[in-house]
Order: structure tokens, then C-alpha cells, then sequence
């Protein structure tokens, strides 16, 4: 029977924003530790659900450790690392002493600490000093908006990374992990090489229907194919709002053969992926040029995609750009979600049918528009929790199955349903609005704060979508932001 520790840290940092991410924030989405994680992700669809069915199917024993996952957002604190790391290396001591075979960690690749920008690098440098002389294989699956780093490389033995964006492939991305695992630890004995051309490109840019992303997967899944001593080939197109040394598109091979010849091998794509930089950074439209068009269209639903308040990429949620565009072009039956722990508990004083006049958004910073004072009624008040519609969805990657967006409440401002939540959910589930009264399918107008996680929720229902420039630390446009760590030069940021 091949013993097998298992934990994670999953966490995409947006170093541009002012908030730190702490612990709190990791135990209002998933902090569990010992027969816990056993309990929430055992059949799940999360990518540690994956690996461990992967587990029972392959008659492992598991130590079950620490497994910590937060909403993107702002820096991670050092006492986040701390706390895991005090917990899993006291796990990884008492399952060395027994007898151990591997270890299988469930990872980001985007996650930055106060003191370590390169978040995973360290932590898996921890694990494999606390290793010493032991050969114990290490395997990680990754979001493919990692940002690699050689640090990574040398510390594990597999990665394995999503390969599809919106991920909704991420609980495979954890069985392939557990398998490439299972087979070190029947004396295979793979090594993983990494490639960082200089290039970095937008969430937008990420999609995996679209170039550039689309044709660097065929060639990754080509090169599997071609190569057998190639056991996964990862396609990392990176996360663009860490300012991290780190940063930046990346690919990785886990190779049984010549390290040398695989990162020959990965050349091709790292070529393709630097001549693709335009197209790996496409623009948005500012709002005001949209709204006429967007209106001009007798029905809907009409999706209003706002990467500049990019939930999923970590921005607060409270941005008000498309908001006050409803308002000010006087569009009727829409909506928009805005992540406003305030007004919503101000809402919880009320009763149903009351009118209020509220502060909503804008509140986390000076970047997502002005805080608007409205006058609104309280149509429905709630827990904010509800099941995901598509278990296989984006936000599934995360959360397994079940959703909490805090106590939550449905307000209307003249013909504009504004959906106010206590924890930033990012719109990858038709639930969300579903399950608090609203039925996305009859609306005119929804804004949609994302780039692409949204897609495979949203898309069989849009008539139209309109991607729009608002105010806020997610653009489109990496020029707007202040780089210091980032290598240079970086295409398309220098010439």
C-alpha cells in the first residue's frame, strides 16, 4: 500500500490592491484540516476531489493534512504560510516516521506573500529541505494562470496545470497529478524543466478557445503525443496583476527522459507564444462607446463583460462603471452584482418592500468608480448561499459544489436590479442570480464582472456581449500598471 501525504494552499494574488488577504479570508472559503478535507472534498469536483478518488481507486493510505483556499485578492499574509506550514510539516514529520511514499499538493502557481513573492516556490522549497536526503517524489497540479518559476521546478518532480479556461477541467487536472504520482512511486522517476519566454499577457488573453492560448495547447497535447517521456506538458499563459519577478507566461514539461531534449522541445512554444504577444493583450472599448450600441438591440439578454472589475482575477467587485452606465442611458430590466458588505447589512435591518437610500460600491479603493448614493427598494433578502448549476463549472475549480456569498440582498433603482453580497462571488454560475429571484434568461442587460471565467455560464444565453473599459485594477491594458519587480523587457510592454 503507497502512503500518501496530501494538503494544499490555493490562492491567485493581485499584488496591485491594497488589501492584505489573511487568514480569515482563507476560512470564509475553505481552511480544513485532517479528516476535514477528507469530509468537504471526498466526491467533489475540485481538484482535490479528483485526486483523491484517484486515492481510493489506486488503494492509497492518505495522511491528510492542511488544505487553505481564498477568493483572489490582495497580498497573503506571512501568518497564512505560518499557519500552514506549522501544521503540514508537523503532518509530513509523523507520516515520515511511519513510513511515507509521496506527497500530493494542490496548488495555484499564482500565490504571493508578504515576504516571499514567489508564494509556492517557497513553500515547496519547505517541504523538500524538511525532506533532507529522502528521493519522496512530489506532485502539484497548477491553474493554468500560474506563474512559474525555476524555484518550482526544482523542488517538485510532476506538475500538472488546468487546460482549459473557464477551468472546467480542474478536478482532471487533479487526477492526472495523483496518477503521474502513483507512477514515481512505482519507480518512475520524473524531473520537470521550465521555459519563460519574455512576454506576459492579459486575463483576456488567457482564453483557451481563442489565439494565442488555443494553438499552444494543440502543441502541448502534440508534443504528448509525440514524446511519451513527456508526461504532461503545461501551458501557463500566467496571471498579469502580480508584480513578481515570476510573472509572466511559462512552460513546463514533467519528462521520464533527457531534461535537455524536453526543454528543447518546449522552444516551439515559448517562440510562438512571444511572436503572439499583441494577441495575447486584446483592448476593451471604453463603456460610453458600447451603451448606444448595446441599447440599439431590441432584446436580450445583452452581456456588459467588464474585465476591469475581474472578480475571479481578484478586484474587490464594488466597482460602479457599468452601474452608472444603466443609469445614465436609462436601461431598464438589467442588472448587476456588487460586492458591498455594508449596504447589504444595511438591508438586513429592513423588511421587504421597504424604500432606502443607500452608499453602494466603490468603497475597497479609489480605483472602481465613485460610491453612488441611490434610492432603491428592498425586493428580497437572503443567506447568499446556493448550489452551483454546473458542477463542472469555473468557480467548481474552488468550491466543490456549494457557493456562500454572505448574506445578500436584491435591491431595484429604477428598473436596474442591483444584487448586493457580503463576500465577492465572482459570476461563473448561473445560480448566483438564479437563486436569489432573478432569471438571467429574461433580463435586457447584465453586467458581467469578469474577462473569461464567465464564459461557460453566460454564453448559451447571451443573444450579445460587449466587452467594456471601466474603471479599475483589472484592465486590458497592463500599460496602466505601475510594474517594479517584473523582468524588462517584457513584450507587449516594452518594444
Amino acid at each position: 500500500m503507497k502512503r500518501v501525504l496530501i494538503g494544499g494552499l490555493v490562492h491567485e494574488t493581485h499584488t496591485f490592491l491594497a488589501e492584505t488577504t489573511d487568514l480569515q479570508a482563507f476560512s470564509r472559503l475553505i481552511w480544513v484540516q485532517g479528516s476535514g478535507l477528507l469530509d468537504r472534498c471526498q466526491g467533489d469536483v475540485s481538484p482535490m476531489g479528483g485526486a483523491l478518488e484517484v486515492a481510493q481507486q489506486r488503494g492509497w493510505r492518505v495522511y491528510p493534512s492542511v488544505y487553505g483556499a481564498a477568493m483572489p485578492s490582495g497580498t497573503v499574509a506571512d501568518e497564512v504560510l505560518e499557519t500552514w506550514w506549522q501544521r503540514f510539516g508537523a503532518d509530513l514529520d509523523q507520516a515520515l516516521q511511519e513510513g511515507l511514499d509521496g506527497i500530493l499538493l494542490i496548488l495555484h502557481g499564482a500565490m504571493a506573500f508578504t515576504s516571499f513573492a514567489d508564494g509556492e516556490g517557497e513553500l515547496l522549497q519547505r517541504v523538500r529541505d524538511r525532506l533532507g536526503q529522502r528521493r519522496l517524489p512530489i506532485a502539484a497540479d497548477l491553474d493554468l494562470h500560474a506563474n512559474f518559476s525555476p524555484r518550482m521546478a526544482r523542488n517538485a518532480n510532476i506538475f500538472t496545470g488546468y487546460r482549459q479556461n473557464p477551468h472546467t477541467d480542474a478536478r482532471q487536472a487533479g487526477e492526472r497529478a495523483a496518477q503521474l504520482l502513483d507512477l514515481a512511486m512505482g519507480g518512475a522517476r520524473p524531473q520537470v524543466v521550465c521555459l519563460k519566454p519574455p512576454v506576459i499577457y492579459s486575463p483576456k488573453g488567457t482564453s483557451t478557445a481563442a489565439e494565442p492560448v488555443v494553438t499552444l495547447e494543440a502543441m502541448a497535447r502534440q508534443l504528448e503525443a509525440d514524446h511519451p517521456e513527456l508526461l504532461e506538458v503545461c501551458v501557463l499563459p500566467g496571471f498579469a496583476y502580480a508584480d513578481v519577478p515570476c510573472a509572466g507566461v511559462s512552460f513546463c514539461a514533467t519528462t521520464t527522459g533527457d531534461p535537455r531534449e524536453a526543454e528543447a522541445l518546449l522552444q516551439p512554444l515559448a517562440r510562438y507564444a512571444l511572436a503572439q504577444a499583441q494577441a495575447g493583450n486584446p483592448q476593451d472599448p471604453p463603456i460610453d462607446e458600447v451603451m448606444p450600441r448595446a441599447m440599439a438591440l431590441a432584446r436580450g439578454p445583452i452581456g456588459l463583460i467588464e474585465p476591469s472589475d475581474n472578480i475571479g482575477g481578484g478586484t474587490p467587485g464594488d466597482g460602479t462603471g457599468i452601474l452608472q452606465a444603466l443609469i445614465s442611458y436609462g436601461a431598464t430590466n438589467s442588472a448587476v452584482v456588487i460586492n458591498d458588505p455594508e449596504a447589504a447589512a444595511a438591508c438586513h435591518t429592513a423588511s421587504t418592500g421597504d424604500r432606502l437610500t443607500l452608499p453602494i460600491g466603490g468603497k475597497m479603493d479609489r480605483f472602481h468608480g465613485p460610491t453612488l448614493t441611490l434610492p432603491v427598494e428592498l425586493l428580497r433578502r437572503s443567506d447568499g448561499r446556493f448550489a452551483l448549476e454546473n458542477e463542472k463549472s469555473h468557480l467548481a475549480s474552488l468550491v466543490g459544489r456549494q457557493v456562500d456569498m454572505g448574506p445578500t440582498a436584491l435591491v431595484r433603482h429604477q428598473g436596474i436590479y442591483i444584487l448586493l453580497t457580503t463576500n465577492k462571488t465572482p459570476p461563473m454560475d448561473l445560480g448566483q442570480l438564479r437563486s436569489q429571484g432573478l432569471v438571467p434568461e429574461e433580463l435586457y442587460l447584465i453586467g458581467i464582472k469578469a474577462a473569461i471565467s464567465h464564459k461557460a455560464a453566460y454564453d448559451p444565453i447571451l443573444r450579445e456581449s460587449f466587452y467594456v473599459d471601466t474603471p479599475g485594477l483589472g484592465a486590458s491594458d497592463l500599460r496602466r500598471f505601475p510594474y517594479r519587480h517584473l523582468p524588462r523587457p517584457m513584450a507587449p510592454l516594452d518594444p
